[in-house]
C-alpha cells in the first residue's frame, strides 16, 4: 500500500483498478468510524458494516447498515460503502472491473481455513463475475514470520502456508493461503497484490496478537467510483 503524507485520518491507500482505491486507516481508538468516513467524505449513512464474528459468511450488500454473523460484504451498488475493522487478520479487497462488482472480506485464520474469500468469489460469479477478471489486494496483516500456532490450527493450512519451528510449534501464513485459494479457483497471479506488511512485527500497526486486549483496530473501506 502507499503511504498518504500529510494526512490525520487516511494512511495508505491502494488502487485495486482504474475505478476502485481501497482506503486504510490506523486511528479508530482515536476517532470513530464514522468520524473517518466524514473526513474522506464519504456519507457515514451509506456504510455497509459486517458483524464480524470469525465466520465465512459473505452477504450481498443491497442496502447500507449493518449484516449481523457476516465477515465479508459484496455489493454492485455505487451508493455503498464497504467497511470493516483489523489487527491482524486480513483485509481483503475484491474488484471485478468488467462487471463493477467488490468485495470486502475479514479474513482471520478461523475465516481462511474455512474459505471465506472464495465464498466472497462465488458469490460475486452468482452476480456476473468472471473469476479470472478478478483484482485482489490483500492488506496489512500478522506474516508468517510471527504467527505462531500450535498443530491444532497449522493442520488447517495447506503445506506452503505453514512452518514448523519446534515440536508442536508451527507458524502460519495468512496471506500466502488466501494466494493459494485465490490461484485455485483461477484468480490470476497478476491480479493479486499483497501488502509487505506485518502488523505484528509494525508497531505502527494494531494488533491483537501483540497487545491483546488492549490492541485498537485499523478501518477498511471500498466502494466504487
Amino acid at each position: 500500500m502507499y503511504p498518504l503524507e500529510n494526512q490525520s485520518l487516511l494512511d495508505f491507500s491502494e488502487n485495486i483498478s482504474a475505478d476502485v482505491k481501497a482506503l486504510f486507516s490506523l486511528n479508530p481508538l482515536k476517532y470513530s468510524r464514522k468520524e473517518i468516513a466524514h473526513y474522506l467524505e464519504i456519507n457515514a449513512e451509506n456504510l455497509a458494516i459486517p458483524e464480524q464474528v470469525h465466520s465465512a459468511v459473505v452477504e450481498f450488500a443491497r442496502s447500507p447498515g449493518m449484516y449481523p454473523a457476516a465477515d465479508g460484504l459484496v455489493t454492485q451498488d455505487p451508493e455503498i460503502i464497504l467497511t470493516l475493522k483489523v489487527a491482524d487478520c486480513v483485509p481483503v479487497f475484491l474488484h471485478d472491473p468488467s462487471k463493477n462488482i467488490i468485495g470486502l472480506v475479514h479474513s482471520g485464520w478461523r475465516g481462511t481455513v474455512e474459505n471465506i474469500v472464495l465464498n466472497a468469489i462465488q458469490l460475486m460469479d452468482k452476480n456476473g463475475t468472471e473469476t479470472g477478471d478478478i483484482r485482489c489486494f490483500l492488506g496489512p496483516a500478522i506474516g508468517i514470520c510471527c504467527y505462531e500456532v500450535d498443530w491444532e490450527v497449522a493442520k488447517k493450512f495447506d503445506d506452503k502456508a505453514k512452518v514448523k519451528m519446534e515440536e508442536r510449534k508451527w507458524r502460519v501464513g495468512l496471506h500466502e493461503q488466501i494466494r493459494l485459494q485465490l490461484a485455485s479457483v483461477g484468480v490470476q497471479k497478476k491480479n493479486i497484490r499483497s501488502s509487505e506488511i506485518c502488523t505484528y512485527e509494525s508497531q505502527g500497526y494494531h494488533s491483537y496478537r501483540r497487545d491483546g486486549e488492549n490492541a485498537g483496530r485499523m478501518f477498511a473501506f471500498l466502494r466504487l467510483k
